[in-house]
């Protein structure tokens, strides 16, 4: 069970352990999708995260999942091992609530409005940027909870070759090698990844209890010409091929036969980057992606029971404008068209969206002033405006504050509009109207040589929030309006060769109407995270917890809360090789996240990287 004085007591001690740090922290890290032009963290006015190469490298985590969850503000579910479909709640918001890029591209679902976060290998992960909140007006519709962008790893010195391998608990295997590196003007990077396990049986009887395997294969690519000095071209390729074994919630003789999915995911992009004059920096992009999907049941592994492909065509054109003293100011326009193919029958399979947006940043001594606004006309809903607006200000040189009100859209996926009535349950309803939300947001910041201190709070409003009609009848309709309220700490230090850090988030995720609970969301989860460095190992232990969580509201039914503990070890053998060891669930916690899907047991990974 995860309680609160515990953990008030640990983020306490971290505060503690911060006032004898020494060291500089990560806040100079320079983010982009928090303004979608390269800013200083330290002087973004939104709740941002940046997870570099190293820190990825040292985390423990076992996928981007697992790396995810970790964060403050996200809650992640499964059902079950490795390969399983992975949704994550940031801020208590939905999964399709937060849009995901991968190098700027985005890959989603058109039918459940998701993006496939289990098929994404760390292993070819360069960074990755967390934006907390509304980003509609950068964004567009979608982006109601926030934005997490992945960026790819890139050519940037002279070419250098990197591979990794690795085994673990539950027969996991893994192998990858990369290529990266410059060539007079031309930068480029190559790299694949395999990873395949055996798995563990997720459900319990009477359902089939045989392994749910996991086999993936992902590769990227990228080149970055200089055409002249201030003009590029660059060129991005993504995909992933996946094949998951599942357990399905069917009954009867289909519950002890065999699933099976099949996953793919690509995407690609050209960009065309141009410093018109001293002032004025413009880039022009085309991003294709596309999402396909099909599943096998009752062990037919020949006919698919059920096909779904999202094709998505994106045109983007960005006008960075340097004011000078006066600030900086973001022009652009935007056309986005996706098409949804599959088994379902829908009456409609196309939207489009037309877009053009705004921002501005300013820095006017101790004051700071960010602000955003964007239109967006969907050929389904109409035109809809939404708009983002921070203040703040720097107390001193180790604390400042902000606040920010920014409103966002959501539009319904098409199996929430058009999913057909073929099963007792589930079915879409083409009268659904797009969700809206308004957030408020206060956060205190202070950081000092080796030790920072984050406070944020929220308050989010949504209108017309889409959920099933009761907890028997799955038709979606909108709610009257649900209000999500929450706070969230961070702390951290380094002292010495030891790095501390703790994070814990508290929310209240309900429907105005009823008074009830959101489903799937826990009220209060966090963790800390602990790094000692002895020469050339090192060392690293974590404790990630969460509270209850609902399951059903009207019958009072909970999943209960659970604490975790993982341990690592990276062992430098030498500039180019690297050993490292992950134990995780030491405890062999018993635990779900999602009702009747079991989480993994204890386990273990031992790997080896090369890098040049």
């Amino acid at each position: 069970m995860f309680k609160s004085k515990p953990l008030a007591a640990l983020v306490a001690l971290a505060c503690a352990q911060a006032a004898m740090a020494n060291q500089p922290v990560t806040l100079d890290e320079v983010v982009v999708t928090a303004t979608r032009t390269a800013t200083p963290v330290a002087k973004v006015l939104s709740d941002v995260t940046v997870l570099g190469r190293e820190e990825i490298a040292q985390s423990g985590s076992v996928n981007l999942p697992d790396l995810l969850s970790r964060q403050t503000g996200i809650d992640m579910v499964s059902n079950g091992g490795e390969g399983t479909e992975a949704r994550l709640s940031l801020r208590g918001s939905r999964a399709d609530h937060v849009m995901v890029l991968i190098d700027g591209v985005r890959i989603v679902s058109g039918t459940k409005g998701t993006t496939s976060l289990e098929h994404i290998p760390l292993a070819l992960i360069d960074r990755v940027e967390i934006l907390r909140g509304p980003a509609s007006s950068l964004y567009g519709a979608d982006a109601l909870g926030g934005v997490i962008q992945i960026f790819t790893k890139r050519g940037s010195d002279r070419p250098a070759l990197s591979l990794h391998a690795g085994a673990g608990a539950e027969g996991k295997r893994v192998a990858g090698a990369g290529l990266a590196g410059k060539v007079d003007r031309t930068a480029f990077s190559l790299a694949v990844d395999h990873n395949q396990s055996d798995g563990f049986s997720a459900r319990p009887r009477p359902y089939n209890r045989d392994r749910d395997g996991y086999e993936n294969t992902t590769y990227t690519a990228n080149v970055q010409h200089e055409l002249a000095p201030g003009h590029t071209v660059g060129l991005n390729a993504y995909h992933a091929d996946a094949v998951s074994e599942y357990d399905s919630a069917s009954t009867g003789v289909a519950a002890t036969q065999a699933d099976e999915g099949h996953s793919q995911m690509s995407a690609q992009s050209i960009e065309l980057k141009n410093r018109i004059n001293t002032i004025w920096h413009s880039t022009l992009r085309y991003n294709y992606s596309t999402d396909k999907s099909q599943t096998y049941t009752k062990s037919n592994f020949l006919t698919p029971s059920g096909t779904f492909d999202t094709r998505l065509r994106e045109w983007q054109w960005q006008n960075d404008l340097q004011l000078g003293q006066a600030g900086q100011l973001t022009l652009g326009a935007a056309n986005v068209e996706q098409f949804v193919h599959g088994s379902a029958k829908m009456n409609q399979r196309y939207r489009r969206v037309d877009s053009v947006f705004a921002a501005y940043q300013g820095e006017f001594g101790i004051h700071r002033l960010q602000g955003s606004t964007r239109y967006d006309d969907n050929s389904q809903f109409g035109g809809k405006t939404t708009g983002q607006l921070a203040y703040g200000m720097v107390l001193s040189p180790a604390w400042s504050w902000r606040a920010a009100y920014g409103t966002a859209i959501k539009a319904p996926t098409f199996n929430q509009l058009y999913w057909p009535d073929v099963a007792p349950n589930y079915r879409g309803n083409p009268d659904l109207q797009p969700e809206t939300s308004s957030t408020r947001e206060l956060g205190l910041t202070w950081q000092q040589a080796g030790q920072y201190a984050k406070v944020v709070a929220f308050d989010n409003r949504i209108d017309n929030m889409i959920a099933n009609k009761s907890d028997t009848d799955k038709l979606q309709v909108n709610l009257d309006r649900a209000r999500i309220l929450g706070e969230s700490v961070e702390v951290g230090t380094v002292i010495g060769e030891i790095s501390l850090a703790a994070n814990v988030t508290s929310q209240r995720a309900r429907d105005v109407k009823t008074g009830r609970l959101l489903a799937a969301r826990a009220k209060r989860f966090g963790g800390m995270t602990l790094g000692w460095q002895l020469d050339r190992t090192l060392l690293s232990a974590e404790w990630r917890a969460s509270s209850k969580r609902v399951v059903d509201a009207g019958k009072n039914q909970y999943l209960p809360g659970y604490g975790v503990v993982n341990l690592g070890a990276d062992y430098q053998l030498d500039k180019q090789w690297t050993l490292n060891a992950k134990l995780t669930n030491v405890g062999d916690k018993r635990y779900e996240t999602v009702k009747d899907y079991n989480q993994p047991r204890r386990g273990w990974f031992v790997g080896v990287r090369y890098a040049q």
